[in-house]
């Protein structure tokens, strides 16, 4: 059948050729499809390929006269109600009545008059042309009311996602959908400085944040910067832009094919990314389809923004309780130590008390140095930082050793730890700090949420390509809506003042992020509150053997320790600190070990100390008025050799960041420890420096971080 668009037609039906040739000439210039068929037969064909405005036909042809064609033309849907004339030599009134009875609208005798049958058939040919233009219309209609439901089911669908990122997907499958394009991409830039643009893309395969070509993701944000300065998405000014040729041919696959795109722009005008549509089956875009999609981009603006605005009204949240609970995580074990430290100054405790009390106060400070640590590892990990000393490992030392952190707490509230090892053992390519506090970090919380007398299970199994570790209590379980949280930063299933369990919610992120970058994978299952909980890590086997294996050692400096031998006798070591407590604390642990200590306030001081006699180690803090560590050591370093310009020096400080123990070492430092620092350990990183022990002892007694 032929479609709307095409033209019309006119079908002559005669078994005399004469007759067809007269008939066409006499019409041509009325409609220039003339169609002629010299049988019924042949004239049924014609009306197979097509539909016509009107029928002449000849009443006497030979097989099938014209009554005969005309019953069967009625038969058929797609021309039952064409309009016939009938043109015959034969005035009979019968066969007139018949003509008509087979839906004719006229009888016309020959000879015909020229003129009442141009009259007559341009009657019908411009019913025809109205009909069709109210089919087109009723048919547009149709297809209107049909994008705007659909458009409505998108809307509900976009303004509920729960992620920018979803409603950028959502869109593109709309805009196929409504608009019938072959590829609709939404392309998210409301923080295009900060982070890779997002690309999401409906009718080929999905490409997501930060997966596409960065060279692409270049020539987008030029385009991007060029096409806000316009201010318009107009074919002709976007293919004015040299960036826009790469891209606009990335979007649309044929850069000749038809395409369309709107901004997403949030309350204020300010662009936030734009949905591009094209390849159209059939027709080009009209006027509609571009209101449509201008309508579906206010929508997914609209969202986007909302959604924005959500996590930024969470994130604030979310910043005020853990600020609320950072304050109440350090000022409990603080408590705990001033108290405890009044009680020691009075002098009324006996030996068991004062034990008490000192193990009390160690304890505390070793919780703030995790809070601390923690806190460092976040920010590590947001700023991109956080990096791997990566060498061969055993798993089953790593886990033996995380257990050893957590057993004591354990056998406190009276868990048991089941554990079960393979029989082969484990061997990984990874940081075995890194991974052992990641191990631990699940232990500590499978401890903490497992009550009194429950269970923990911990199982290690490797086959040939990956290593399993599984984690898994008789605790309190993990309601299914935190579920796909239980990673996220900062994070609880508790919050406010009735949290029942301490901590800042950053194990499990750290958890994660460690895990992934040693190429594996963490994941949490639970079947909800009361039922426990499991953790599975999944970490890639090495190809080679652990070094500690090779070395048929186990990793020593998983559990520091420092030689009983261990002496500083005879060293002179100069601390410059401007905190007075920390001077003390200091000079007293050096002094236990041998050292003869010297003390100074500030950097002047130091410098005057310098010039009466140098000491063999400066240990220095980093934080101090007017002169800070940096000013220091760089006025160290310009003295003579004999005036101690070459002093070995190490920096304590609480700065405690990746970058400042680079900072100190380009500073003219030797060695960077952060604060605080367990005796031994301090001890220790000093012998190193003043060649008092060899690397395995250091190896084992100062991994400060």
């Amino acid at each position: 059948m032929a479609t709307p668009d095409d033209g019309l037609a006119i079908l002559i039906v005669d078994d005399r050729a004469d007759k067809l040739l007269a008939l066409s000439a006499l019409l041509e210039d009325l409609c220039p499809n003339i169609i002629t068929a010299q049988s019924g037969r042949k004239a049924l064909r014609r009306l197979l390929e097509r539909d016509f405005a009107v029928i002449l036909l000849d009443v006497n042809m030979p097989e099938m006269d014209g009554f005969e064609t005309a019953a069967l033309i009625r038969q058929r849907k797609y021309s039952e109600h064409t309009p016939i004339i009938f043109i015959t030599s034969f005035g009979d009134d019968m066969l007139a009545a018949r003509g008509y009875s087979l839906g004719a609208v006229d009888y016309i005798l020959a000879p015909v008059v020229p003129e009442v049958l141009r009259t007559k058939v341009s009657v019908f040919l411009d019913l025809h042309r109205k009909t069709r233009q109210v089919e087109r219309q009723a048919q547009h209609l149709q297809l209107r009311a049909e994008q705007l439901h659909r458009l409505a089911q998108a809307s509900l669908t976009i303004h509920s996602a729960p992620t920018s990122d979803t409603v950028l997907r959502l869109m593109t499958d709309a805009a196929r959908d409504v608009l019938g394009a072959g590829k609709a991409t939404a392309i998210g830039a409301w923080d295009h400085i900060e982070s890779p643009t997002r690309w999401y893309t409906s009718g080929s395969s999905e490409v997501g944040p930060g997966n596409h070509d960065e060279t692409t993701n270049v020539q987008w944000r030029a385009a991007w910067h060029d096409l806000i300065q316009l201010g318009g998405l107009s074919a002709s000014s976007m293919a004015a832009l040299p960036p826009w040729r790469a891209l606009g041919a990335f979007l649309a696959g044929d850069p000749a094919s038809a395409w369309m795109a709107a901004f997403l722009t949030d309350h204020q005008g300010r662009a936030l990314g734009l949905v591009h549509v094209c390849d159209k089956p059939e027709g080009e875009f009209n006027a509609d389809d571009e209101a449509v999609l201008a309508q579906l981009a206010r929508m997914g603006s609209i969202a986007i923004e909302n959604v924005l605005n959500a996590e930024a009204r969470e994130a604030n949240r979310l910043k005020d309780e853990f600020l609320a609970t950072l304050s109440h995580e350090l000022r409990t074990p603080l408590s705990a130590m001033l108290g405890w430290t009044q009680l020691l100054r009075t002098g009324a405790l006996d030996d068991e008390e004062t034990a008490n009390g000192l193990e009390i106060i160690e304890r505390n400070v070793l919780a703030q140095a995790r809070l601390i640590d923690d806190l460092l590892d976040v920010s590590r990990i947001i700023s991109g930082k956080l990096q791997l000393k990566l060498r061969g490992v055993s798993l089953n030392s790593v886990v033996d050793a995380a257990l050893e952190m957590v057993r004591q707490t354990a056998d406190a509230k009276q868990i048991a730890l089941d554990v079960q090892f393979d029989d082969e053992p484990c061997d990984v390519l990874g940081d075995p700090d890194r991974l052992r506090q990641a191990v631990s970090n699940l232990l500590v919380n499978a401890v903490k949420f497992t009550p009194p007398g429950g269970t923990i299970r911990v199982r290690l199994r490797c086959d040939r390509h990956q290593a399993q570790i599984e984690v898994s209590d008789s605790g309190e379980g993990i309601a299914p809506d935190f579920l796909p949280r239980i990673f996220d930063r900062f994070r609880q299933a508790e919050d406010g003042t009735k949290r029942s369990h301490g901590g800042l919610g950053l194990g499990l992120a750290i958890v994660r992020h460690v895990i992934e970058l040693h190429g594996g994978a963490v994941r949490a299952a639970s079947a909800g509150l009361g039922h426990g909980a499991t953790f599975y890590v999944n970490l890639p086997l090495a190809s080679v053997a652990t070094d500690d294996r090779a070395n048929g050692e186990a990793i020593t400096h998983l559990a520091p320790t420092v030689a009983a031998e261990l002496s500083l006798s005879g060293l002179r070591v100069l601390v410059v600190d401007d905190e007075a407590d920390s001077r003390r604390t200091i000079s007293r642990i050096l002094a236990l070990y041998g050292a003869t200590v010297e003390t100074a306030a500030s950097a002047a001081e130091a410098l005057k100390k310098f010039r009466v006699q140098a000491p063999d180690v400066l240990v220095s803090d980093i934080g101090m008025p007017k002169e800070d560590g940096y000013d220091l050591i760089r006025q160290v370093r310009a003295l003579p050799v004999e005036d101690g310009g070459d002093v070995t020096a190490l920096a304590l400080t609480a700065f405690a960041r990746d970058e400042d123990s680079q900072r100190a070492l380009a500073a003219g430092f030797q060695r960077h420890a952060s604060k605080p620092i367990e005796p031994a350990v301090l001890a220790g990183v000093i012998a190193n420096l003043a060649g008092r022990t060899n690397r395995s002892t250091i190896a084992a007694c100062a991994s400060p971080r």
